[in-house]
């Protein structure tokens, strides 16, 4: 079932708001403060929950594509109820699309998306699918993060402690393709006191109706070693921390949408990153300057660091019906996506290179003459420096001796549209300059690291952020850690 809403609901029990024009749509802080306008949010999410709930029950799956329209902060025309309505995509393994208009890239490619087909004109999809975890008795299940709802099976190896949808080892996970991704939480119940290595396994049982109209079971097996809890060169070899940082994030964010407030969140990323370093770093004695990480959890505060800043741990500036549309997606993407949503990647471009190379996600990246290409999953950016802009609109791409600068401006073209059509949803294209008066440029400056200096182009925009430095970030984490050990 595609379900296509463009609009607030205004009337019935899926109603967040009534036609009077007096009443205005309910924001973050509406929901903080408990004001009169949300006083529809919970039966409204209660219809829709028992909506989802049948159909996840009959193996209907139900896509959301929601069209929003942000003119202003008064007339919050951007909303139109997702937040009350997400259930019936997370409960039947939906997908979730929002754009600006059902006439944009965004919706159409991303709507033609949902019916590609494989080598063998099949659809790329699975549908009444149920995942069962069975698992050695060391460890106990406590829950899954992701589009699922629980079969409410109560197993010998279900935990009493629930992170996520827990208190069963049965799922029922609706549509699925080839990027549905799932986070498992496990509780170990049995210490290992042995002086070597015990193994474990873990049996995940996937069976799905393919579009053949054929059920298969896909059973994959895991092995892992699970080391003591001093064994701390045995964990460290082992810690993987892209996937760590991806199961972080989810799980505060599941947080974050279950009720908890973002700063108690904060809060407890901010102590368990603590903990953290304090236990693998190594130091000489009251002197944070010494302070080093091994090679294994280098990249894990610099992840922690962009999450506190992002939309997921944020909510100025926008609304309630965006937070959970980019909350959403970053609860059932793969570890590579999850990433980029929390730190957007760059790619640099120069008439000297033209070809693409990573540079760090900081304001010293913008330059006046090179362009960039931003990608945070849900936005494509290419940025042209000052100096390129220049050129490029004294149109010397079309200048035969000046064919370096053609290729330059049409590489990242290129390779955006490259990184779009491997995407669902498709992300929002945009291209600005340095200085862009139409405020686009603001999608890569609120996320680019602030420098330790202002930059300032021949435009008249400052580049200043009021965010602390990553460096200033880490020289604390480093200090606040050295102090949990003393």
């Amino acid at each position: 079932m595609i379900f296509f809403t463009g609009g607030a609901v205004t009337v019935g029990p899926g109603q967040i708001v009534s036609e009077k024009k007096a009443e205005i749509l309910r924001s973050h802080l509406d929901i903080q403060k408990g004001n009169a306008n949300t006083k529809n949010i919970v039966k409204a999410t209660k219809f829709f929950e028992s909506i989802a709930e049948d159909a996840s029950n009959l193996s209907v799956v139900i896509d959301l594509f929601s069209k929003s329209f942000k003119l202003t902060l008064v007339c919050s025309l951007d909303q139109v109820g997702l937040m009350e309505m997400k259930s019936l995509a997370e409960m039947t393994g939906g997908s979730i699309v929002m754009c600006d208009s059902f006439q944009n890239a965004v919706f159409r490619k991303s709507f033609a998306k949902l019916f590609e087909r494989d080598e063998n004109g099949q659809l790329k999809l699975g549908t009444a699918t149920t995942l069962t975890i069975l698992n050695s008795r060391t460890f106990k299940v406590s829950g899954i993060i992701g589009f699922c709802a629980s079969c409410k099976s109560k197993a010998i190896n279900v935990s009493d402690t629930v992170v996520g949808v827990g208190g069963t080892n049965i799922w029922k996970l609706g549509g699925i393709d080839k990027e549905s991704t799932y986070a498992f939480f496990f509780e170990i119940t049995n210490t290992v006191t042995n002086p070597g290595p015990i193994p474990i396994y873990i049996q995940f049982l996937t069976r799905y109706l393919h579009s053949t109209g054929h059920f298969r079971l896909r059973v994959t097996t895991v092995k892992r070693i699970m080391a003591a809890g001093d064994e701390l060169r045995s964990i460290a070899d082992s810690f993987d921390q892209e996937a760590a940082a991806a199961l972080v994030a989810r799980q505060a964010v599941y947080r974050t949408m279950t009720g908890e407030e973002s700063i108690d969140v904060l809060r407890s990323l901010d102590r368990m990153l603590i903990k953290l370093v304090a236990r693998f770093g190594d130091y000489r004695h009251n002197d944070p300057s010494t302070f080093r990480l091994p090679k294994q959890f280098q990249l894990y505060p610099q992840f922690m660091y962009h999450l506190r800043r992002s939309q997921y741990m944020q909510t100025f500036g926008e609304s309630p019906d965006e937070s959970c549309y980019y909350r959403d997606m970053l609860l059932k993407e793969t570890t590579g996506n999850s990433l980029l949503m929390i730190q957007p990647a760059i790619l640099q471009y120069t008439v000297e290179v033209p070809e693409a190379a990573a540079v760090l996600l900081e304001m010293d990246s913008m330059k006046q003459n090179v362009i960039l290409l931003y990608d945070s999953f849900f936005h494509v950016l290419i940025w042209h420096g000052e100096t390129i802009a220049k050129w490029r609109d004294a149109r010397y791409q079309d200048k035969p001796e000046y064919a370096n600068v053609k290729l330059l401006l049409e590489t990242p073209i290129e390779d955006a549209e490259q990184i779009m059509n491997e995407r669902f949803p498709v992300p929002k294209f945009i291209i600005c300059d340095q200085g862009d008066e139409t405020g686009q440029e603001r999608i890569i400056k609120n996320r680019v690291i602030p420098s330790n200096q202002v930059i300032t182009s021949s435009l008249g925009a400052d580049y200043t952020n009021e965010d602390v430095t990553l460096k200033v970030f880490t020289n604390q984490l480093y200090r606040l850690a050295i102090q949990s050990n003393s």
